[in-house]
């Protein structure tokens, strides 16, 4: 699916004047160097490769470089060009400044990193910025936060205006101003990190730092984006203001607010729900209850009314089944697929007693869960998991950085397991909605301890990110939630992620899209409809694909239906003393979230016995 030149291929004896072969097609991203790969090399082809872009790598090393030769016939004319100052140091000798800006005008945008205190990459970076920047230097503050500009959100995106702070920022070098201030994108502290600059009809970045993250690093669990921050976005937010809709991105910005556990009655805990809808009258939002399906006969029916006279503002969708102590972290499949299924009979059975629709979607208790868990989901049909955890707490270091910074984990069983975060940091959330994910929040009644003004601040804070933010409910936004951009072919190319994906042609005139979704390469095919019919699907290297043509205004459904599931083990709920010991369980934990949490008395008390 993507046009590129790889540095093996590159390697091994692609290299013309201008590193490509005639009649070849113009690449999206250029990355120069010198001779093999760098580690850094290496690591920004990736991440150009992982946000769609076609790519070549170019190596000066083995080419004719003749003093009087012209720079700007060593490569290219592409989008983007990427190139360390040493590759420019090691190009200049004796060339003239104007040279090095003929061979970066090669590119409408060109990305400079990797400056070291060196008198050879000072004289290049002080010829290239106007003498805006004179050299580098260590970070004065070791825990200073990452400002992101305010007045560009342009190139900026989420990030604009947000104050961040990310681990071990000291390891990072930022530059030294001259007299007039640089036009810098990201600060950290006082000091530029990452400069944009006019270069003619071009523009070039400069990035103090010489390190890109490696995307094939294996995170561990309750890892953030955040952590990789200074070593990733500079990079991608060139590349995506640069190229725009020729690499993955998102059209569509998703929210929701999800507060686990709580039964619908009036109160529970610090949690009223009239309290809540009237926050939702002040301040744009959707909240989602955790329901917990054990709980299907105990809904109060003014709670009840108060849904569905929000029906379009408040939702439910399933947490766990019956709740018990890590219930979704048995590699048991039948086991699991029996609590999966009993979940959603008793959600329907609730929808049935209350009136209240829910989404087919589950949290897992505690956020626990196996990889047989998510098969066990897949199995019994659900559209998606949502969780605050994306690996399997079974498998602690299973995903790598690139699926963290996916829409949704599809790796287990190629269903799809979405993320979440605490209102606690809106750069999280900016990182998210940046990436194409959607912004999912989640608390519990403990949340609502000091009222409501928290949250709706939180809020007002998240709405500012993307002014096109849209709420809803998770089945709404898993199955709307994808990614876009334009194909070589002229297509629009979508990468989705549930098994129900509603796709709209929102344009004006008719287009054809290319679907893509990602699918185990041990799997076989699923069967696929289209609006309830059976529809033709091939595997590529990325999983399944195929084509839909829409008019404008029109809409269409894909469907991937999942395997019958009557081999489940549906023994637990037949077991008298298991439902004992589940009713005891939940009676103790309404309890406290109802008579402790809310008696600071009791709360200093069990905080001392603990």
């Amino acid at each position: 699916m993507l046009e590129n030149s790889t540095p093996e291929r590159a390697e091994h004896g692609e290299r013309s004047s201008a590193g490509s072969t005639p009649g070849s097609p113009t690449p999206d991203v250029v990355v120069i160097g010198w001779d093999a790969p760098t580690e850094s090399e290496r690591r920004a082809l990736e991440i150009a490769l992982f946000m769609g872009a076609s790519v070549q790598w170019v190596p000066l090393a083995g080419q004719d470089l003749p003093r009087s030769a012209t720079a700007a016939k060593l490569v290219p004319r592409c989008a983007c060009m990427i190139v360390q100052a040493e590759t420019l140091a090691k190009l200049a000798g004796a060339r003239p400044a104007a040279e090095l800006r003929g061979l970066l005008a090669q590119a409408g945008h060109a990305f400079i990193y990797g400056f070291q205190p060196q008198a050879r990459h000072d004289a290049i970076l002080q010829a290239l910025s106007l003498g805006k920047l004179l050299g580098t230097c260590p970070l004065a503050e070791g825990d200073a936060p990452i400002q992101v500009a305010a007045n560009d959100p342009e190139w900026g995106f989420h990030f604009s205006g947000l104050s961040i702070r990310v681990r071990n920022p000291v390891r990072k070098s930022c530059f030294l101003e001259g007299d007039a201030p640089a036009a810098a994108l990201i600060r950290i502290g006082k000091q530029p990190f990452l400069v944009r600059s006019a270069n003619g009809p071009s523009q070039l970045f400069f990035l103090a730092s010489g390190e890109f993250a490696d995307l094939d690093e294996k995170v561990p669990r309750q890892a953030s984006a955040l952590q990789w921050f200074c070593d990733l976005v500079p990079l991608m937010i060139f590349l995506r203001g640069a190229l725009k809709d020729r690499v993955w991105h998102s059209d569509q910005a998703f929210a929701c607010f999800v507060i686990d556990d709580p039964l619908l009655k009036v109160r529970h805990g610090f949690l009223e729900y009239q309290r809540l809808f009237d926050s939702v009258s002040r301040q744009k939002f959707s909240p989602c209850i955790a329901f917990i399906p054990w709980n299907y006969r105990r809904s109060s029916r003014e709670v009840a009314k108060l849904f569905s006279s929000h029906r379009d503002a408040a939702f439910l969708c399933v947490h766990g089944c019956d709740h018990t102590d890590a219930e979704f972290e048995s590699t048991d499949l039948r086991l699991l697929g029996g609590k999966a299924s009993l979940a959603l009979e008793r959600m329907h059975k609730h929808r049935e007693l209350a009136g209240v629709p829910f989404d087919e979607v589950m949290v897992f208790p505690q956020g626990l869960f196996s990889a047989e868990a998510v098969a066990a989901l897949h199995a019994s049909g659900y559209v998606a998991a949502v969780n605050t955890e994306l690996a399997p707490s079974t498998m602690p270091e299973a995903l790598e950085l690139r699926e963290l910074l996916d829409v949704a984990v599809s790796r287990f069983d190629g269903f799809p397991i979405f993320g979440r975060h605490y209102p606690k940091d809106l750069a999280e959330f900016a990182f998210d909605l940046f990436l194409g994910k959607p912004a999912i929040m989640v608390e519990h009644h403990g949340y609502f301890r000091d009222g409501y003004c928290a949250l709706e601040s939180f809020v007002a804070g998240l709405n500012t990110l993307d002014t096109h933010l849209e709420w809803g409910g998770l089945e709404s936004i898993c199955s709307r939630a994808c990614l876009r951009k334009i194909l070589r072919n002229g297509l629009t190319g979508v990468r989705f992620y549930s098994n129900r994906f509603r796709l709209q042609n929102g344009g004006a005139r008719s287009q054809t899209y290319e679907l893509v979704r990602s699918w185990p390469a041990h799997k076989e095919l699923p069967v696929l409809t289209r609006d309830g019919r059976e529809q033709h699907c091939e595997r590529d290297e990325n999983g399944l694909k195929m084509q839909v043509a829409l008019t404008p205004g029109q809409a269409t459904e894909i469907r991937l239906l999942a395997p019958a599931a009557d081999s489940f083990e549906r023994s637990a709920r037949n077991h008298l003393l298991y439902n004992l010991s589940v009713g005891v369980r939940r009676v103790l934990c309404e309890f406290r979230d109802n008579y402790v949490d809310t008696n600071p008395v009791a709360r200093r008390f069990l905080a001392g016995v603990k």
